[in-house]
């Protein structure tokens, strides 16, 4: 059983931020319901599609299928948010408020609900109305203009939706905390979070480096602003990466490669001088590293307690033996999902039922909450709530 069994949490989110959070609750134990249109959310793609978005912020969760652009549909929502614990949503801000499911509409029928607000640019401010995705939020954030290769002047993004997952993981956070509020104090709050914020916020060195010093961060490629050699270096078969961050790992990183007078050498022998040396040192490690292949470096490496690694693919970073034994990958309905990465040995995260199909458990949920059998028709006859709607994947 997990460690939020119990808790029933209303998943009112599209695309990922949101999603991501209420994800996070659902692997945690909370029985997590998810609305949606009836169509089906944008990112579930074309039915046929051979892969889908939604299915990998969405497993571990019950899917009910509402208008809720309707009354019906709206009043559907209030009703079950009576017996709900947390709301979790990312719609502009305002848009629920005008259809009866802001903060204020769901505390008045449940004052003990945590209510999660995931937005582009948060609730308030000049850009609150703004539309927000993670790609504004990190060129917005300035973590484009120091991402990619050092004098570039091209846009690089990271490879992954940071401000997204990182807005996901803050409003879970945020949603624990008011929890353990309300069984502090009996009080539900509003927590809210946004994309930008969320990509500043994982700005540590940067804005550190600026606020203490007025400089501005450039690109540095794979480098580290403060140590050397902390970067992506050439093999004789592919590249490395090692993170040689202190005077003691510099030793034994020498030793490693067979050359310990390197680590005396004028130009090199403090953390400073490599820094404002790293052209010269990158060109001296790289033509001693082209005798002998990624693996065979990082086994020398490991050997001496320096830490590094192989620049891996995404297919060769499952098929590391450490990635499997650490079983970040599980198989649920013959489909294989990503676990979140928190090992709790009393409660384990566990993964118990894949992607809904949009309104698969309308009628389920909706009896649950006191619906009758009547009632759910009319309402999937009025168009107000849809029902088990199937939408293939092949592949």
């Amino acid at each position: 059983m997990g460690a939020l069994a119990g808790l029933k949490v209303l998943d009112c989110t599209h695309v990922i931020a949101g999603a991501y959070c209420s994800l996070l609750l659902a692997d945690l134990g909370a029985d997590v319901v998810k609305i949606e249109p009836p169509a089906g959310e944008t990112t579930r793609g074309h039915p046929g599609a051979a892969f889908r978005a939604f299915d990998f912020v969405n497993r571990n969760k019950r899917a009910i299928a509402l208008d809720l652009t309707t009354e019906a549909g709206a009043a559907v929502v209030r009703k079950l948010a009576e017996t709900a614990d947390v709301f979790v949503e990312n719609y502009r801000p305002g848009s629920l408020d005008r259809m009866g499911l802001g903060y204020a509409a769901l505390k008045a029928v449940n004052p003990r609900i945590v209510y999660a607000s995931v937005s582009g640019f948060g609730l308030d401010g000049p850009y609150r109305d703004r539309g927000g995705f993670d790609l504004i939020a990190q060129a917005m954030s300035g973590i484009m203009s120091f991402t990619g290769e050092q004098g570039s002047e091209a846009p690089v993004a990271a490879g992954v939706p940071l401000s997204d997952l990182n807005a996901g993981v803050f409003a879970a956070l945020g949603v624990l905390a008011a929890l353990r509020h309300r069984d502090a104090t009996g009080e539900g709050q509003h927590v809210e979070t946004s994309l930008l914020e969320s990509a500043l916020a994982y700005t540590v060195w940067e804005t550190g480096l600026y606020l203490t010093t007025g400089e501005v961060a450039k690109r540095q490629g794979t480098r580290h602003r403060l140590a050397a050699p902390y970067e992506a270096l050439k093999t004789a078969d592919g590249h490395m990466v090692v993170g040689v961050n202190n005077q003691r790992l510099w030793v034994r990183f020498c030793e490693a490669l067979g050359e310990p007078a390197l680590a005396s050498e004028a130009g090199f022998e403090r953390p400073n001088l490599r820094v404002r040396n790293r052209d010269a040192l990158q060109a001296r490690l790289e033509a001693i590293l082209g005798g002998d292949t990624t693996a065979g470096w990082t086994a020398k490496l490991e050997a001496k307690g320096v830490p590094a690694g192989p620049l891996n693919t995404i297919a060769q970073a499952w098929d590391d033996p450490q990635v499997k034994a650490r079983g970040l990958l599980a198989e649920v309905e013959g489909r294989r999902f990503v676990r979140t990465p928190i090992k709790l040995h009393e409660t384990p995260v566990a993964l118990s039922r894949g992607p809904a199909e949009v309104g698969e458990h309308t009628r389920e949920v909706l009896a649950e909450a006191g619906f009758g059998e009547a009632e759910i028709e009319a309402l999937i006859a009025s168009g107000a709530a849809a029902s088990e709607r199937k939408m293939e994947v092949s592949g």
